[in-house]
């Protein structure tokens, strides 16, 4: 989550900044429910051990959530990363009064000091897909991984799930899932996506539409217009299959990778309506080493 810069002709302003993070929490389905939740994680990991904790807030922007943090458990030691410059000004204003907290503002592969707890919240479709093996390099042993994102609604059912769940890799191939070596070879020597992977995007395609449409609507109920318009700009760049922009995946696919990737699944929380799986799309997941 970042900023946008909007502009007031009428009051003779250049640009009012609006942070999205706070505006999301108004506007946007499951966010709010989802910080509530992770704050209760941390703080159940922190008496579980019975001493203070560091956590690392990995690609946390300007730091809404991470001052929330901060100020809800003075206990912890919080470390907030943001590499863009820019951000990371915003960052250090907002933590300032956080005696708890302090930016971090290099490359996440920069921090080499053992934590208890990294937490990906609202940054795991935007990140690296190598940054949970450096999270594991900084993890103290008896440390958890907390990633809780916004995916897309569950869309691998029947041999699309099997398919998944047999994966020896999980392959984005210009947005199309590769789950073989054989697949993968095969798409490098000729560019070949097998029909298994065509249909599974346009499967996602659909589903994002789904949820998409319903966080429209849920933030113009709400007169949250500027999480609308961010909403919509999202949803062009999620249905275009190759951008690599946004790319929310199913969270089987997610839970795979975490898998292949030899992370232990302690728990996982699912946000949304349980009569309505098509807007299920935050989950948190705890994970273990």
């Amino acid at each position: 989550m970042s900023v946008f810069v909007s502009e007031n002709p009428q009051n003779d302003v250049k640009s009012e900044e609006i942070d999205v993070a706070a505006q999301m929490r108004k506007g946007h389905p499951q966010i709010p429910e989802g910080d509530a939740y992770i704050i209760r994680l941390i703080k159940q990991h922190s008496q579980r051990l019975e001493r203070p904790i560091r956590v690392f807030d990995v690609g946390c922007g300007t730091g809404y959530f991470a001052s929330k943090l901060a100020k809800r458990l003075p206990e912890i030691e919080l470390i907030a990363n943001e590499d863009e410059p820019e951000i990371v000004a915003k960052l250090e204003r907002r933590l300032a009064t956080d005696a708890n907290a302090k930016v971090f503002s290099g490359s996440f592969e920069e921090w080499n000091e053992t934590v208890d707890i990294v937490l990906s919240w609202g940054a795991h479709h935007h990140l690296p897909k190598n940054y949970l093996t450096h999270a594991k390099h900084i993890l103290h042993q008896d440390g958890v991984i907390i990633v809780g994102d916004e995916f897309c609604p569950e869309y691998c059912e029947n041999h699309h799930a099997k398919r998944i769940a047999n994966a020896e890799l999980i392959y984005i191939a210009n947005g199309y899932i590769l789950t073989t070596a054989e697949e993968v070879e095969n798409y490098q020597q000729t560019g070949h996506i097998p029909e298994a992977a065509l249909d599974l995007e346009r499967l996602r395609q659909h589903a994002l539409w789904t949820w998409y449409r319903y966080v429209v609507d849920f933030a113009m109920d709400r007169n949250c217009v500027g999480v609308a318009i961010e909403e919509l700009r999202a949803t062009h760049d999620d249905l275009i299959t190759g951008l690599g922009i946004e790319h929310k995946m199913s969270p089987l696919i997610v839970e795979q990778e975490f898998r292949l990737s030899n992370f232990r699944q302690i728990s996982k929380k699912v946000f949304g309506p349980s009569y309505a799986p098509e807007y299920q799309s935050f989950v948190i997941y705890e994970l273990g080493i």
